[in-house]
This record gives structure tokens, sequence and C-alpha cells, in this order.
């Protein structure tokens, strides 16, 4: 049975073997050679995305396996960013956040090793606080015009803290009263989204990418937990 875009992205978050699989091709045509042998039927288009994010997720591994930094805990988190490098950014989001790092889902491709600045917003109050770092990897979200980015920070968020530039405790305070809300409510991936409204997985993503679906929170790849009441909308059946 040939498998589809969707299964791929389910299998590169929950299958450790085809990612350790993944991790040892060293071209793109190994990773072409082991997304056939694996039996996934892929359009021109979605071949090429999932080339790039084994490629890219490659490269996260050994910027992972090689910095001390990124053995903390890290933490999901859906804060909107509105500034990167002092240009004003939309549809930009961090979706993790440990004390050494973060990573940030945009439309804008930032470089790896570039020095990457960014302002965002974790609470209601507008208030917006800053970061800044290294960009240490940077890969496409497949199917979509979205890149995500990994940032290590210059200086750790507990030594930001002490130096009065980033208010720690306000900040794990967002993040438990966001992480509160979100299990609060009833939510649905893109795939239950999808079946729920009789259309292909694919449109409700489109439908995130074009604002047209509110989320409450990101993970990379195709980890979307909608709102149930965003469902509403629909009236009839979206082609």
């Amino acid at each position: 049975m040939m498998k589809d875009a969707f299964e791929f992205l389910q299998r590169i978050q929950e299958d450790q073997k085809f990612l350790k699989d993944a991790a040892k091709c060293t071209s793109d045509d190994e990773r072409r050679t082991l997304l056939r042998k694996e039996g996934f039927k892929f359009t021109a288009e979605e071949l090429d995305a999932a080339i790039q994010t084994l490629s890219s997720m490659k490269d996260k591994k050994r910027d992972q396996e090689t910095s001390d930094h990124r053995t903390s805990k890290r933490y999901d988190v859906f804060f909107k960013v509105s500034e990167i490098n002092g240009e004003s950014v939309n549809d930009t989001v961090m979706v993790d956040i440990s004390a050494w790092g973060a990573q940030v889902e945009s439309l804008i491709k930032s470089s790896t090793n570039s020095d990457l600045e960014l302002y965002f917003v974790p609470t209601k109050t507008k208030d917006k606080i800053r970061l800044a770092g290294k960009v240490v990897w940077s890969g496409h979200i497949p199917h979509s015009k979205r890149h995500s980015t990994g940032l290590q920070f210059y200086k750790s968020l507990e030594q930001m803290d002490i130096e009065g530039t980033f208010p720690l405790e306000k900040f794990k305070s967002a993040v438990k009263n966001q992480r509160e809300e979100i299990a609060s409510k009833e939510f649905l991936t893109v795939k239950e989204a999808a079946k729920r409204l009789g259309v292909h997985w694919y449109t409700v993503w489109r439908w995130t990418m074009e604002n047209r679906i509110k989320f409450k929170q990101v993970k990379a790849g195709c980890k979307i937990l909608i709102p149930t009441a965003e469902l509403l909308q629909f009236q009839t059946t979206h082609e």
C-alpha cells in the first residue's frame, strides 16, 4: 500500500527507526531511494519537500549533538513573534523554547549561522520581549511556504533574567496559563478536522496557512491543534 504525504509527516514525528534510516542517508539521491523503498507516493512538489525535510532534520540532529546547550529541557509554546531583525513580521510564531534556544516558524527563511534578533508577545498585555542568538539550523516545512528555524541564544534565559533583560517568572507564568487554556478546550489535529469537515487534510492545512482557520499551538511539521469551535464557520463542504 502506497503511503501519502500525511503519513510521511507522522513518520518523521513518531517512527524512530525511519528517522535513524533517514539519518544514514548522505545525499538527496539516497533519501529519494529510501522514500521509494518505504512505499511513499508523492507529487513532485511533495517529494522535494520531503527530501528537504529529511536533509534539514539531519543538520538539526548534528547541531543538537554537538552543542551542550541543547541538553536543556524544551517546552512547547505558541507565542506570536512580532519582529525579526528590526522588521515587523506576520504569521510568525515561536513553537518551543528552552533555557538556551527556541524554534520559530515563519514565512521568512533564515540562513544558518546568521544572527537573529526577535521580539515576541507572551501575554495578553502585548508586552514585547527581546531574544537574540545564532541560527543553528533552518528547514522548509513540507507542503507550505513556511520555514522552521532553530535559534541558540547568546545567553541563557536565567542569565538574562539576572541582568534584567528577560522577565523569567512572568514568562513561566504565561507558559503555564497558555497550557492550562489549551488543556481546558477540545482540540482537533489537522487530520481529525479534515475528517469532520469531509475534506482532504491538505485543504485544512492550507486554510491554517491562509488564516481561514485559527490554531492555538503548533509543533514542527503537521502537529496543529485546532479549536473545535473554529469548524462552526464552515456550513458547507469546501474544496
